[in-house]
């Protein structure tokens, strides 16, 4: 149960510790801002749509697969729980970006800049935490 809680709120903890991290090193931030947030909103559009893909897919496995287990196991509410999140996560991350475009580009608002840090690790770990559990249904399939 502990490694569980770990799983699930990992990402909230280290994304939070990262903003810290970020704002002891002096809160460094790319200066071409514009195109930045650009590469930042296609990042977080692919990122979403491998998450969307990979949820395609487990809920098309058949039920007498791996699924099943994994049904039958009650950690179906888990896995639906992280994708959502990581989808969500990323579409956020992709909003935040895009209301960036219309905030002062020379020079982001620092309160911004935190969101975006957050927001960004945030979306990495949710990222990776599905890439790990997708790869080890599949890897009993």
């Amino acid at each position: 149960m502990n490694s569980l809680r770990t799983e699930r709120y990992y990402p909230y903890i280290l994304s939070v510790l990262a903003v810290g991290a970020w704002w002891r090193i002096g809160r460094p931030f790319p200066a071409d801002t514009k195109e930045f947030l650009g590469a930042a909103v296609a990042f977080a559009a692919i990122l979403t749509g491998f998450l969307a893909t990979a949820q395609a897919i487990l809920m098309a496995l058949p039920s007498d697969s791996v699924m099943a287990s994994i049904k039958s196991s009650g950690y179906i509410a888990h896995l639906i729980r992280y994708i959502r999140e990581a989808i969500v996560g990323t579409l956020l991350f992709a909003v935040l970006n895009l209301i960036g475009f219309y905030l002062d580009t020379k020079k982001l608002p620092v309160e911004f800049e935190a969101l975006w840090i957050l927001f960004a690790t945030f979306s990495l770990l949710v990222f990776w935490r599905v890439v790990v559990i997708v790869e080890r249904v599949m890897a009993h399939r």
